[in-house]
């Protein structure tokens, strides 16, 4: 089943003079891959990430998530789509420092017309899942960098969205909190998650199904 395609692509930026990030690129996403995108700075890959997530809409080509054509959609039906098909992880990990780890997973549930009775109990699974079952009630201030993105990935996993988006997940962390975040993404995989992960760090790209390369807004 495709999960994501995209069909040519384009993306352009328009200052001075008009900069083309992508340039007709054409990718198919498959329900259980795990893929890496991988390219030097300015290649497009967060541009075309911010697309996959409808952060961002393309100048020209055609999007599909699930089967669903994007383009013509307005901003409250993509913002809608968003929020139950797509689970974020970004670089800095994006949590509210006042909120608990327990609060910080909740958040994307108290978005939507779950139960609020359902979303203290689901955050708390999430948590368990991601190892920080005795961490529920600290903040980020008193977590690691580590901890931090598996509240991140655990807050991803929220409204069982049909695709993760990890911008970076490894970025702001040592070796070892890299490999143990790259080890929680595959066992998500395994357990039947889609994953797209942006990476400049070709050891967590070999953790992957596939890479896709970039270059000056195009795969090669």
């Amino acid at each position: 089943m495709v999960i994501a395609q995209c069909k040519k692509l384009v993306k352009i930026y328009s200052a001075a003079q008009d900069f083309r990030a992508l340039d007709e690129v054409s990718l198919t996403i498959e329900q259980g891959e795990f893929v890496s995108i991988m390219g030097a700075s300015g290649c497009g890959k967060s541009t075309l990430l911010n697309i996959l997530g409808l952060l961002d809409e393309p100048s020209g080509g055609e999007y599909e998530l699930g089967g669903v054509a994007t383009a013509q959609m307005t901003d409250f039906e993509r913002t809608r789509l968003r929020r139950h098909q797509i689970g974020f992880i970004f670089q800095s990990f994006n949590l509210m420092p006042r909120l608990s780890v327990l609060e910080n997973i909740a958040l994307p549930m108290r978005y939507t017309d779950k139960p609020r009775a359902e979303i203290l109990p689901r955050a708390r699974e999430l948590a368990v899942r991601v190892g920080l079952e005795q961490k529920l009630y600290n903040t980020p201030l008193q977590l690691s960098g580590g901890q931090c993105q598996r509240v991140a990935c655990a807050r991803a996993l929220a409204n069982n969205p049909a695709l993760i988006l990890a911008d970076e997940p490894t970025g702001n962390l040592d070796s070892t909190s890299s490999a143990d975040i790259l080890g929680l993404l595959q066992e998500l995989n395994q357990s039947g998650m889609t994953i797209v992960m942006v990476t400049h760090d070709p050891k967590i790209a070999s953790g992957t199904h596939r890479t896709i390369h970039m270059k000056d807004g195009k795969i090669i």
